[in-house]
């Protein structure tokens, strides 16, 4: 296997170091670059992502209990050999809770909140051709965090950051390709438009069905 200092994703000093930590090794598993079956130390990977050990024996514990890690012996761990399918259907989980979420805004949501919405989509439809692709994705993380504080279920929020195996700087990466078909960002702004008609409607099934689509779209091709 390539030197891990080469291949994990480096963690950003900011914020809890050991979630850094944590974020950086499940994506890295998620597209292979720690392959099924690799064995792995803590040591090692303290020293691929220049930290202490101690993050990285938090972020192995939650690895090994989500069963993406498991223990060959008392100081070694390799990661777990899963089919395919496995991390499709975390992602289809991903989704699920995505849809949930929005069925809890859609009840609590308030006008305030669906005003900043409509203006969000109309701020980007406007100044789209001005912005960077980076600057249309954090748009789009605000307006995801409006749907977040309007449903209010910490531990929603919780589950669905720990199904989301790919993290923001995979998925912009991705999204840069999918930009390049005009028809995609359409159905994208499309989308949002239906989330937040659902949602200032209070039609539960409808922002449900809707984000599901919509996150099933943004997650198919990672």
């Amino acid at each position: 296997m390539e030197s891990l200092d080469r291949v994990l994703p480096q963690v950003a000093r900011a914020g809890s170091l050991s979630e850094q930590v944590y974020q950086s090794l499940r994506e890295s598993i998620a597209d292979g670059r720690l392959a099924p079956g690799s064995r792995i130390t803590e040591r090692q990977l303290a020293a691929a992502l220049d930290v202490s050990p101690t993050p990285v024996r938090e972020a192995l514990s939650k690895l090994e209990h989500e069963g993406l890690v498991e223990r060959s012996d008392s100081r070694r761990l390799r990661v777990t050999d899963h089919p395919a399918e496995t991390l499709h259907e975390l992602m289809e989980v991903e989704i699920m809770l995505r849809g949930a979420e929005a069925r809890f805004a859609a009840r609590k949501i308030t006008p305030d909140a669906i005003e900043r919405m409509r203006a969000s989509i109309d701020e980007l439809v406007t100044a789209r051709d001005s912005l960077t692709l980076a600057e249309q994705f954090e748009m789009a993380q605000r307006f995801d965090a409006e749907i977040a504080r309007a449903a209010a279920n910490p531990a929603l929020r919780a589950l669905l950051d720990s199904y989301a195996i790919y993290g923001s700087d995979f998925r912009l990466s991705r999204a840069a390709e999918d930009a390049k078909d005009p028809a995609w960002v359409e159905r994208r702004i499309a989308d949002h438009r239906a989330i937040v008609e659902a949602l200032a409607a209070g039609d539960e099934d409808a922002a449900e069905s809707v984000m599901r689509r919509h996150a099933r779209s943004a997650i198919k091709n990672l």
